[in-house]
């Protein structure tokens, strides 16, 4: 039997996705009693700085250090592996990684890994996601290595997709969904055969309104992620 490995989770970025996240691997594992469960720690850190602010030049607080020292937490206490619940901390991936003594599960890489199982004739991807993720390409840069085209929103439904992330969901307001769908329709004109939800609070609301369950080109990265965690750690996927 495999041994079991120790997951560690940088939460708190943001708090509500740390959440979903820590559910999905719960309920996303096989296992029929507790102790058949992942050893998981999270590390919910509120104060590290914005991604995204950072990245498109609004903040000079680098959240780098942070991250890394987040890790470098979790790392101490055991942790086998660690996973960060936000996409646009992918941007400093590779740093991250350099830095740290254990593996970071790539929330990106499953992502695209998952979008190309689950649709098998997939040849464009759009991307959902904050400003720092769209324009710093971390997405993009992935879809290319893997052969396939990416598609990102008008400049207009981008505008919306940060405010539903920002103002809606992180502020726990309520979600325009009507909207929030207008922009999935426009990505399938565009010819997208797969639309990956590349921001964790997005995640959130494929949650709330199971998105991806009724049109199963959506999808969710964080799902992707949590497959990945779980299987890496030596657990097998509740089908």
């Amino acid at each position: 039997m495999k041994e079991t490995k120790t997951l560690g989770v940088l939460g708190g970025i943001g708090p509500l996705a740390s959440v979903y996240f820590t559910d999905l691997i719960v309920n996303m594992t096989e296992a029929e009693k507790d102790q058949e469960h992942l050893p998981l720690f999270m590390y919910n850190d509120v104060f590290i700085p914005d991604r995204t602010d950072y990245i498109l030049g609004k903040s000079d607080v680098n959240p780098l250090p942070y991250i890394v020292e987040g890790i470098g937490i979790l790392e101490k206490v055991g942790c086998d592996y660690a996973a960060m619940t936000c996409n646009t901390a992918h941007y400093f991936y590779d740093e991250i990684q350099k830095s740290v003594n254990i593996p970071v599960i790539n929330m990106v890489e499953a992502a695209v890994e998952y979008a190309k199982e689950q649709i098998s004739s997939v040849r464009k991807i759009g991307i959902l996601a904050t400003d720092g993720t769209v324009k710093s390409g971390v997405y993009e840069k992935v879809i290319k290595k893997h052969g396939l085209e990416c598609e990102v929103p008008s400049d207009e439904n981008q505008k919306e997709v940060m405010n539903i992330i920002y103002n809606q969901v992180k502020a726990g307001n309520k979600v325009n969904l009507y909207g929030f769908m207008n922009i999935i329709e426009e990505l399938r004109d565009k010819g997208c055969d797969a639309i990956i939800l590349g921001c964790t609070e997005l995640s959130v609301i494929n949650k709330d309104f199971n998105l991806s369950m009724e049109s199963h080109d959506i999808i969710d990265a964080m799902q992707a992620l949590a497959r990945k965690c779980i299987t890496l750690c030596g657990k097998k996927i509740k089908e």
